[in-house]
């Protein structure tokens, strides 16, 4: 198992950079295919010429690692292999012809030309190029990082401005500015490529092959334990996975998951959840408690006042996050002095073994200084401060069998502190 770790907002991925994708024609021909029955009428479909056709499908089998497609008298029909491939080809055709329908109804006047013509000429040049303007955020960091030539990078990019015929770009070549077409479309390539992925990787664990890729976003609660317990577990059953875990903030970590550059976030729910194509799944119950360090003058006492908790210094995370929220609601800090704000659990762990202040925290997320005797509870109880822990995923994920494993493990792991 190869594992990374690191704080980011968006996780790499250099999938898109190893692979030689299949031609997303030859995608839409397999899944016509499989659909009508006849590779020469998938054929017409896609306006590719019938011997074109027969050396598509020997193409995209040798990719795939066998055959997709079998004949059975005057028909065809897809192999198991297959129709792998063809779900994650249909869910792409599903996210192009969603984006196209948006693309229609901001171009009311040429709706039947816009919507066919993005599925018909989409590439995966296309894909790459305004995947990575999108992250890289400008032509020649995006040509950098794909290994190709600024123009041919730009000329893909601006080739899609044409298809769909709306601006995609604003500002000079130094710095490219997406519109708000230009994100809706760098999303799009992000997630398109992110389902050929999981296709090769579908395919690979068909084969018995698990050696696919997980990026774990994680939140303060879910870092200490949770997920390292579950992806430990899930290293002992696919030694040859490659799993990511990823910190950052919690807007950068959304993001990173609504264009598939995570594959799922672990940490505290938010009561709404305002991002249409995400969904949260509740896994247990968590609570605050008020910690020191060991020998802190409060922690030999039997019963705490909110004088005392008044009267003593706080290390405490920035506001607007939902902990410090529940501190200003449950103790208040209007007339504190002197707080230190850090979202560092080493820097915390730090200023409390050596110094006086209190914070206010998860157990979990201390668990092993307390198991060695560095920090303590204080006997002081957070009524109301429980929330919901659990995960957060897009609303239409479909997770390989690596990934759905991890889920498994993940709920596995959740043990009472």
């Amino acid at each position: 198992m190869e594992l990374q770790s690191g704080v980011s907002e968006v996780a790499d991925s250099p999938a898109a950079l190893e692979k030689a994708y299949p031609n997303l024609r030859h995608l839409r021909l397999l899944e016509a295919a499989q659909r009508c029955g006849a590779l020469t009428t998938a054929a017409e479909g896609v306006h590719i010429s019938q011997p074109a056709a027969s050396q598509a499908m020997i193409r995209l089998s040798n990719q795939f690692g066998g055959k997709l497609l079998e004949r059975h008298g005057n028909g065809v029909f897809a192999t198991d292999r297959g129709m792998i491939v063809i779900s994650r080809t249909r869910r792409i055709l599903d996210l192009v012809r969603s984006f196209s329908q948006g693309v229609s109804r901001r171009l009311r006047s040429d709706r039947p030309k816009r919507g066919g013509s993005l599925e018909s000429h989409l590439t995966v040049s296309h894909l790459k190029a305004m995947c990575f303007v999108g992250r890289a955020g400008s032509f020649s960091s995006a040509a950098r990082a794909l290994g190709q030539s600024e123009p041919s990078v730009q000329r893909a990019a601006r080739e899609i401005e044409g298809i769909i015929g709306l601006q995609l770009f604003s500002g000079g070549l130094r710095r490219v500015q997406l519109t708000q077409s230009g994100l809706d479309f760098s999303k799009l390539a992000s997630l398109v490529l992110k389902e050929l992925d999981s296709a090769y990787e579908e395919v690979r664990e068909f084969d018995g092959a698990y050696d696919g890729r997980l990026i774990i976003g994680t939140l303060p609660l879910a870092r200490t334990r949770i997920v390292p317990d579950a992806v430990v577990a899930l290293s002992q059953k696919y030694p040859e996975a490659t799993i990511g875990v990823l910190d950052g903030t919690y807007e950068g970590l959304l993001q990173s998951l609504e264009t598939g550059n995570i594959d799922v976030l672990v940490g505290a729910l938010r009561g709404k959840i305002m991002h249409s194509g995400l969904k949260q799944k509740r896994l247990f119950e968590d609570r605050l408690v008020i910690v020191s360090g060991k020998g802190h003058p409060l922690a030999g006492r039997h019963e705490l006042t909110r004088e005392d908790l008044a009267n003593s210094r706080w290390v405490l995370p920035r506001r607007g996050t939902p902990t410090r929220h529940l501190f200003e609601t449950l103790v208040g800090d209007g007339n504190l002095k002197g707080v230190i704000e850090t979202g560092s659990l080493v820097a915390l762990r730090g200023i409390l073994t050596q110094s006086n202040f209190l914070t206010i925290i998860s157990q979990r997320q201390i668990y092993y200084e307390l198991q060695a005797g560095l920090l303590e509870v204080l006997p002081f109880s957070l009524e109301g401060s429980e929330r919901p822990i659990g995960l957060t995923t897009r609303a239409d994920w479909q997770p390989t069998a690596l990934q759905a494993d991890f889920l498994s493990a993940l709920e596995t792991a959740i043990m009472p502190v």
